[in-house]
């Protein structure tokens, strides 16, 4: 793992960028409930959605450790904007992995220069984390795929212009077998009997709020099926095991933010005559949030220099993201603990990091 000058000259310019252009309406996207989308856009023109991806189809042919620091970058100011990223790097991602030339061509393409946004479209009402359980079928008809489903909990589902919707293509042989017979297609905003049904309200990541999306017949093209029909599956958990690098990074950035935030809060807030700083026991919680920080950024750099060197890295991935995101709850707690009762006021950022945790 080795940070080069190109690394820190991208933080520098991600760090600037949402210092000046994200920070003053990070309360105001979070109280809202929405991004705008020249916000979005904005953020892709300074490359984030190019980073990882051939120059062939307009990428900057870098690394994903890159692309971590980016992404650290923005969690660090509104974890919400970084998600939106996050997840349409679950399409673009299999788009790069297993599409057709025409597909990178129509659709990967657009999605690099940061023209079209995407949503991984798998969980449902009664299949999450059990990726073999969903319900939608999709039937071939002739030239076409008909899908007919709902999906839940899916990220940019209001705001996508490209959905990878999976499907059962054909039953599941036996109940040990029941991964077999899912695939994935490629369907665009607007299609006929496709539509979000509704936001889903959470109390976290405000601003990339999920939605509810209905599949009554949908008509999607033969070509548009993404890899081989029945291998579903292998597409969805193997664009996880690269995905849980984002969301560590994701991680990193909250308690970066957090520990800034506590030390900040410390060197100004005076009790008893003395800076807060200056008590032993704030410097204990201002040690452990170091160690939990520096523990996961080594951890989440770790797994993506194994994935940029060609490595194995899938323990290292879940390792980091769920050290990562488990600091992010910790360090926002500490920094709460710190703030003291100013740390449930919604005037200070130290609430808001524990709820995007």
């Amino acid at each position: 793992m080795k940070l080069t000058p190109d690394h820190e000259s991208l933080r520098n310019t991600i760090r600037d960028f949402a210092e000046k252009q994200i920070r003053p309406i990070a309360a105001e996207i979070d109280r809202k409930n929405h991004i705008p989308r020249e916000l979005l856009n904005q953020i892709a023109k300074l490359g984030l959605t190019a980073i990882t991806y051939k120059e062939e189809y307009g990428g900057l042919g870098a690394d994903l450790l890159s692309m971590v620091i980016a992404l650290e970058e923005l969690a660090r100011v509104s974890a919400a904007c970084s998600t939106v990223f996050v997840a349409s790097h679950l399409v673009s991602e299999p788009l790069n992995e297993w599409g057709t030339e025409e597909q990178k061509k129509r659709y990967l393409v657009p999605m690099v220069a940061g023209e079209k946004i995407g949503a991984h479209a798998m969980t449902e009402p009664g299949a999450g984390s059990d990726v073999a359980g969903i319900k939608t079928t999709a039937k071939l008809h002739g030239t076409h795929w008909e899908i007919s489903g709902r999906k839940t909990f899916i990220t940019n589902g209001e705001i996508a212009d490209l959905y990878l919707v999976f499907a059962r293509t054909s039953p599941a042989p036996n109940r040990e077998k029941r991964h077999k017979g899912l695939s994935a297609f490629l369907v665009e905003r607007g299609t006929e009997g496709f539509h979000a049904a509704s936001k889903i309200e959470t109390i976290g990541l405000r601003g990339s709020q999920p939605s509810e999306l209905v599949l009554d017949h949908v008509k999607v093209p033969k070509d548009n099926l993404l890899g081989n029909e029945g291998d579903g599956f292998y597409v969805g958990v193997k664009t996880y095991d690269r995905g849980r690098i984002d969301v560590a990074a994701q991680g990193v950035g909250i308690c970066q933010a957090a520990y800034e935030a506590a030390i900040s809060y410390a060197q100004t807030r005076t009790s008893f005559e003395t800076p807060l700083i200056e008590f032993q026991q704030v410097q204990y919680k201002l040690a452990e949030m170091a160690m939990g920080l520096h523990t996961a950024r080594l951890l989440t750099y770790w797994a993506a220099s194994l994935k940029d060197q060609g490595k194995d890295f899938v323990k290292a991935s879940s390792i980091a993201k769920v050290t990562s995101t488990e600091a992010a709850e910790k360090l926002s707690l500490l920094a709460m603990m710190i703030h003291g009762g100013y740390g449930v006021a919604t005037e200070y950022p130290v609430e808001r990091f524990l709820r995007d945790s």
